[in-house]
């Protein structure tokens, strides 16, 4: 029994430490070029969910400042595991925004809405999604480069975003990578 779990332990250590190799340094939008900020991983239960990067102009390790900012920025977010579905995915972002709110998800839910009406296809391992705020249009949700909508507002961009950078994020390691402020978590 032990020995399984420090298996396990070395297992999730060894995927954290390569979360940053499998986020690019640098993200295309247009004619701009956003810089990956920092990257971490999302675990469940020992089981790593996905992988995540932070895209941002320069780079910036103050979450208020980030989550205040009405310029270009992007979350990648990369599905490790086969055990995430288009109802988990939907539903862990719609605690995230919760959380984020200080659970006053009601006052995003026509966004919320918009949220899970583009993201109805399923969920596969290795699925990436970006989304990426356009100062004065919104948050752009891509899956696998594929434009899926847009949804309005920087109020929504700073709930989103608040998933993994607000003072409750969905995970704390995380959080901590993508602020790393240098493309890549330590």
């Amino acid at each position: 029994m032990t020995r399984s779990f420090l298996l396990a332990i070395c297992l999730c250590l060894g995927t954290l430490s390569t979360a940053s190799a499998e986020m690019g340094p640098q993200l295309k939008i247009g004619e701009l070029v956003l810089k990956l900020n920092g990257s971490g991983v999302r675990t469940k239960t020992l089981v790593q969910v996905y992988e995540a990067g932070l895209y941002l102009m320069k780079p910036n390790t103050d979450a208020p400042t980030i989550l205040a900012a009405d310029e270009l920025m992007a979350i990648r977010i990369k599905i490790t595991s086969g055990f995430v579905s288009q109802s988990t995915l939907v539903s862990s972002l719609k605690e995230g925004i919760a959380s984020s709110t200080r659970d006053n998800p009601a006052a995003y839910a026509r966004e919320t809405e918009q949220l899970q009406l583009l993201l109805q296809d399923a969920v596969n391992k290795n699925d990436i999604y970006d989304f990426v705020y356009v100062p004065q249009k919104g948050i752009n949700v891509l899956k696998n480069a594929k434009v899926l909508g847009v949804i309005p507002g920087l109020e929504f961009k700073k709930a989103f975003f608040g998933i993994w950078l607000s003072d409750s994020p969905v995970d704390k390691s995380l959080r901590k990578g993508l602020l790393a402020g240098k493309g890549g978590s330590d």
